[in-house]
């Protein structure tokens, strides 16, 4: 519950969350010695008639800078605007929203939401006259300070399937989308992210064929030696063959004859080639370092098995014998080691604070004892720093000296 909160209160503020937590004041100090605090102000009923009257919560916010400065914002709506029939008909009409109950709303999605869900889902988009007089939206320099401040949080319930919903998709049924795993979620993701990468690198690609004829053309004042020449070549052949490997590249395309006595204008042309070819490979450089390490960390845990990376399906499973398995058939050790790993890897923003709730569930101790030198790996591609709540001393290992204990203090 804690980290989650710490979640809500960090990046975009997630209202849901926060009113659904039990506190009435909380304080996170900042290593600047910045504060921001969060009180929860006395409740207004939403007049939805006796049987569904609703409650909504008004939120204080309090930002104290290092050098003194206060902050403040109080985040409230008008209850009575809300609950009149004006409200309904411009969320029907703006939002797509259709009125199903006194406090339930049916999206375009085909799923239910509250009004009190309502309200902080399409903050952002309400009607002036919905908003309090006294201010309704949060500073917008309080909203800078923590969206500088990003916060991801891996829960406990990481394998919770997904409604397979297509954005693009309006439906006026109630029936729910079929639902998808979150493995399978991970690699319908990860195929996305290899067809824009291939999409950069295409653009990349065109952008630089078209202008290659006349830098081709332009006097070098030095020429690279012949060595220099069949060394960068040689270890963009070794780039290629680990992006065949997932996939990406035909490991036989763009491969060129080198002459064994080149001529200074080959050199020239040669050597702008490689350049070129630099620049087009580096648009895979990142995916490439994540995927890499997953296929490393992954595949020296599972057993009997290999994960393997495919454009087309994102993640496939195969056999030692060569045959192709589903990914429903990895265990549950399994999916929480590879959907842990993937969040990671593809799914935390760069200099973002990782909060990891119970990484030892369903993992088997060996797996435990290794997953902070995981985490590490990990971090230092990805660049951010972490939390781990735990209650396995495998996952402490030889890093208890950096554990705080949480709860009472005992004398055991």
């Amino acid at each position: 519950m804690l980290l989650e909160l710490i979640q809500s209160l960090s990046g975009t503020l997630r209202f849901p969350n926060i009113h659904r937590t039990p506190f009435s004041d909380v304080r996170l100090t900042y290593s600047d010695g910045t504060q921001f605090e969060v009180s929860k102000a006395h409740q207004e009923t939403l007049p939805l008639g006796e049987e569904f009257e609703k409650q909504i919560q008004r939120l204080i916010f309090c930002l104290r800078l290092p050098d003194g400065q206060e902050i403040k914002s109080t985040a409230g709506f008008d209850s009575e605007e809300l609950a009149s029939q004006r409200f309904r008909d411009w969320a029907s009409r703006v939002l797509d929203l259709e009125p199903v109950g006194p406090d339930t709303w049916l999206t375009s999605a085909g799923y239910t939401i509250s009004s009190l869900e309502l309200v902080h889902k399409y903050s952002d988009r309400l009607p002036t006259r919905a908003l309090r007089t006294g201010g309704g939206k949060v500073d917008p320099r309080i909203l800078k300070f923590l969206s500088a401040n990003e916060v991801h949080l891996i829960e406990t319930q990481r394998l919770l399937t997904l409604e397979d919903t297509d954005p693009n998709e309006f439906r006026r049924s109630a029936a729910r989308a079929p639902a998808v795993s979150k493995v399978e979620a991970f690699a319908r993701d990860l195929t996305k992210r290899l067809a824009d990468a291939l999409a950069e690198n295409s653009r990349t690609s065109q952008e630089l064929d078209r202008t290659y004829p006349r830098r081709v053309l332009q006097a070098h004042t030095e020429y690279p030696s012949e060595e220099e020449i069949r060394e960068r070549y040689s270890e963009q052949n070794e780039l290629r063959k680990a992006l065949s490997a997932i996939s990406l590249l035909d490991e036989n395309v763009g491969r060129i004859e080198i002459p064994k006595k080149m001529e200074p204008w080959q050199r020239n042309v040669l050597w702008t080639y490689l350049e070129d070819t630099e620049k087009k490979l580096s648009t895979f450089s990142e995916i490439l370092a994540k995927v890499s390490l997953l296929q490393e960390i992954v595949n020296t845990r599972f057993l009997y098995k290999r994960l393997e990376i495919d454009r087309r399906r994102g993640l496939r499973l195969v056999s030692e014998e060569g045959t192709e398995l589903g990914l429903s058939m990895l265990s549950s050790g399994e999916q929480h080691e590879l959907v842990l790993l993937y969040d990671l890897l593809f799914n935390v923003q760069p200099g973002a604070l990782v909060l990891i709730d119970e990484p030892e569930i369903s993992l088997h101790v060996s797996w435990q004892k290794r997953f902070i030198e995981d985490l590490q790996r990990i971090s230092r591609l990805v660049k951010f720093r972490s939390v781990v709540a735990t209650h396995s001393p495998q996952i402490a290992g030889k890093w208890i000296n950096r554990m705080v204990s949480l709860g009472p203090e005992t004398t055991d």
